[in-house]
């Protein structure tokens, strides 16, 4: 029987869900099956298409993500979208990397909907901090070397390093901005400069490189290597088990000779999942090419231009191209996004940003970024 007009909307739930390190084998099954039947999703930065793409087509996706310097919705907005979808009756799904609880800030969003009388139910991820390692051979207590394990955020708050607590192991997310700072930080409150460290990129991934260097030297040889968040770093004597459980040395991942363009794909902001999807999926198969690749949206749809510019300065890049993707000839394209790289290029002269002729439904999409991206780096 239809609802009448006057029946009550039935409140829905919001599922604080994470969805583990990166690599879609890692999701759990709950996971799957509550996105399965998701109405809407609001994702973070680092989820992966492949787990966006579990949601129902017809399902409202909101990207959400949140890097230092670059938020693309305030939490206090975040939080009334989660409170407005629920009260609509809507599956809600606040999609998050690795695991809600641990600095994902989920539990602060737990207060908030509870206190707004919102139903919410958790889905536990495997977080990165526990899985990276142990992808990388690396066990996190060690019979006779460590016995206790202690995570720690990396983030800085007024410009100090954060406190870092004691344990035989120590893993930190999101350290690398502040890596100098905390390593200093740690030698002073006791550890020996030649404990063993490793920083992993890009975990589980296949793009994921993996640098070890005694922790004295970590942050030259992060420098060196060009590592870019997100990044997790491993602490303590159990890091020499990598070589013994591999049965081989680690590989030595060595710096890049010439620095590495990020590639942004600029299009308009679409409802439609599928559309995303598709500019996504066109930058995963692009990683062998760009190490660092972002989509941007003309505005009012999020993340912007100057807001993926603003990533691409914080994750240290010294140039990116712009490329409007599927953007047909018109004003958007021969005024409006030129104005804008020309006033992005004045505010942030730290970064080179070229703009490539646009893409409008090249019959050999790769083929065509690659092209014109090279063009627009020698044109510039």
């Amino acid at each position: 029987m239809a609802k009448t007009e006057t029946e009550p909307v039935k409140m829905g739930c919001v599922y604080l869900l994470g969805a583990g390190p990166g690599d879609p084998e890692l999701l759990t099954v709950r996971a799957a099956r509550i996105l399965s039947r998701a109405d809407a999703v609001l994702y973070d930065e680092l989820i992966q298409k492949p787990i966006l793409d579990l949601a129902p087509a017809k399902a409202e996706r909101l990207y959400v993500g949140k890097r230092a310097g670059c938020h693309a919705a305030p939490q206090a907005e975040i939080i009334s979208w989660l409170v407005e979808r629920a009260r609509q009756g809507k599956c809600t799904v606040r999609l998050k990397g690795g695991d809600p609880f641990i600095f994902g800030r989920g539990g602060e969003e737990a207060e908030a909907l509870s206190a707004a009388g919102v139903r919410w139910e958790l889905a536990p991820g495997l977080s990165a901090g526990l899985a990276l390692p142990e992808l990388a051979h690396i066990p996190l207590t060690h019979r006779g070397i460590a016995a206790s394990v202690a995570f720690a955020s990396g983030h800085a708050r007024e410009g100090d390093a954060p406190p870092l607590p004691q344990a035989d192991t120590l893993v930190i997310f999101m350290g690398l901005a502040n890596l100098e700072e905390w390593t200093q930080q740690l030698i002073l409150s006791g550890r020996a400069g030649d404990t063993p460290a490793i920083a992993i990129e890009n975990g589980s991934l296949k793009n994921e490189r993996i640098l070890e260097a005694p922790l004295q030297e970590l942050a030259q040889a992060a420098a060196a290597a060009e590592l870019r968040s997100p990044v997790l770093i491993v602490v303590g004597e159990v890091v020499k088990l990598r070589a013994k459980l591999l049965g081989r040395p680690p590989a030595v991942h060595a710096p890049s000779d010439v620095p590495r363009p990020g590639l942004i794909l600029l299009s308009h902001g679409s409802p439609l999942g599928s559309w995303e999807a598709s500019m996504h999926r066109l930058l995963e198969d692009l990683s062998g090419a760009y190490h660092w690749r972002q989509a941007a949206y003309l505005e009012p749809a999020r993340p912007t231009l100057e807001e993926m510019v603003v990533k691409a300065l914080h994750d240290g890049l010294k140039e990116v191209i712009v490329m409007p993707y599927f953007l047909a000839s018109g004003l958007h394209v021969t005024r409006d996004i030129p104005e804008d790289v020309g006033r992005l290029r004045k505010n942030y002269p730290q970064l080179a940003i070229h703009l490539a002729q646009p893409l409008e439904g090249h019959p050999a999409l790769r083929t065509a970024v690659l092209s014109r991206a090279r063009e627009a780096r020698a044109s510039n």
